[in-house]
C-alpha cells in the first residue's frame, strides 16, 4: 500500500510539472508583431494568463528594433511578470510588419478625389509625377492604409500639392508635384475615302494628353459615330471636328422633293438642289416647274420642305 502511495505521488508531480499552469515563460530572439504594442504573449512563449499584458511599443511599421535583455525584465517586472527563462539572449529583435504604399495607391486616391469634383470626367485619366522621391514607405495593417487629407489643385494647371495620412504613423506625408491628364479620343482603324460614314467599327480609342486634345480639337466618340468625312484619311490618325461633318442628305443637281404641309392641306413640287445639304440644313433648289429659287430644309435624303409661313408659297 505505501509503495501504491509513492508511484502515485510521483505520477501527480509528473502531471503538475507538464502543465500549463506551471509552465516557465520563455524568452523569445525574434518575433513580429502587427499591433503598434508588444505584449507578453508576442515576447514569450508559455505566457499563461499574462499574455495579453503590455509591455512596450512597438516599432513603426514595415521596421525592426532591438531591446536589450534589461530593458525587456524591466518591462516584464512591472507587468507583473516576475521569472521567465532566458535561453541565452542579450537582445531580441523586434519587427512589425506593414503594407508597402506604392506611387499607384497615392495615384488613385488623387484621381478619386478628382473624380468626385467632377475635374477628372469619363474617358479622362491621371498620373501624378512627384517632386521629390518617396523611397519605401509602410503603413499598419490597420484600417485603410493610405488616406488623402488634402488636395490643392486649380484647373488648367499642371502643380498639385496634397497630404496624406498613414495607418500607424503619427507624421503626415506632405507631397508636390505634376497632374498629366489624358482622355480616350476617336482614331480610325482603317483608312477611309471622303464622303465615308463612320461606324462604331471605323474607330478605336486611344489615349492622348488632354493639352493635345484640346489644342486639335479631338471630339469625342459620340460625335464622330455616324458623321461624314470631308476627307480621305489612313488608318490609325485621329478624327479631329474639321474632319468630320453631318452625312449630307441632298446633292447639288440632285432631284429632290419639294413640300409644303399647312394644316391639311400639303403642296409638292419637284426641284433641283443647287447645292449640297445635311440634316436640318438650309438649301436652294430650284422649281423646276417655275423655274424661281426656294429656299427650304433638308430633312430627308432628296426631300426638301418649305416651312409653313415661309413668304415663297407663291414660288411653288
Amino acid at each position: 500500500m505505501r509503495r501504491f502511495f509513492k508511484k502515485l505521488t510521483l505520477a501527480l508531480t509528473l502531471i503538475g510539472l507538464a502543465s500549463p499552469a506551471f509552465a516557465v515563460p520563455v524568452l523569445r530572439q525574434n518575433i513580429v508583431v502587427n499591433a503598434a504594442i508588444v505584449t507578453i504573449g508576442d515576447m514569450f512563449d508559455n505566457a499563461g494568463n499574462l499574455a495579453e499584458q503590455a509591455l512596450f511599443l512597438a516599432p513603426a511599421p514595415g521596421t525592426t528594433g532591438q531591446v536589450n535583455i534589461a530593458a525587456i525584465r524591466t518591462a516584464t517586472g512591472k507587468a507583473g511578470l516576475s521569472k521567465f527563462e532566458n535561453p541565452g539572449f542579450s537582445n531580441v529583435s523586434v519587427a512589425r510588419s506593414g503594407i508597402a504604399i506604392k506611387s499607384s495607391d497615392i495615384n488613385e486616391l488623387i484621381a478619386q478625389d478628382l473624380r468626385e469634383q467632377g475635374i477628372l470626367r469619363n474617358g479622362m485619366s491621371v498620373t501624378t509625377q512627384l517632386n521629390q522621391r518617396l523611397g519605401t514607405l509602410y503603413a499598419a495593417r490597420s484600417g485603410p492604409p493610405l488616406k488623402l487629407e488634402q488636395l490643392i489643385y486649380t484647373p488648367g494647371n499642371t502643380g498639385f500639392s496634397a497630404r496624406f495620412t498613414l495607418a500607424g504613423r503619427n507624421q503626415a506625408l506632405e507631397i508636390s508635384g505634376r497632374l498629366s491628364f489624358m482622355v480616350q479620343t476617336p482614331h480610325l482603324t482603317r483608312t477611309l475615302p471622303a464622303g465615308a460614314i463612320i461606324k462604331p467599327t471605323d474607330v478605336e480609342m486611344r489615349a492622348v494628353t488632354l493639352q493635345f486634345a484640346n489644342s486639335a480639337q479631338l471630339p469625342m466618340l459620340n460625335q464622330v459615330v455616324g458623321q461624314q468625312l470631308r476627307r480621305q484619311m489612313r488608318r490609325g490618325v485621329a478624327v479631329r471636328l474639321n474632319d468630320i461633318t453631318m452625312p449630307t442628305l441632298i446633292s447639288r443637281n440632285e432631284i429632290v422633293t419639294i413640300y409644303l404641309k399647312s394644316g391639311a392641306m400639303t403642296l409638292t413640287v419637284k426641284g433641283q438642289a443647287l447645292a449640297d445639304a445635311s440634316r436640318g440644313q438650309a438649301v436652294s433648289v430650284l422649281n423646276l416647274l417655275s423655274k424661281t429659287v426656294i429656299q427650304g430644309i433638308a430633312v430627308n435624303p432628296g426631300t426638301v420642305e418649305i416651312r409653313s409661313g415661309s413668304n415663297q408659297l407663291a414660288a411653288l
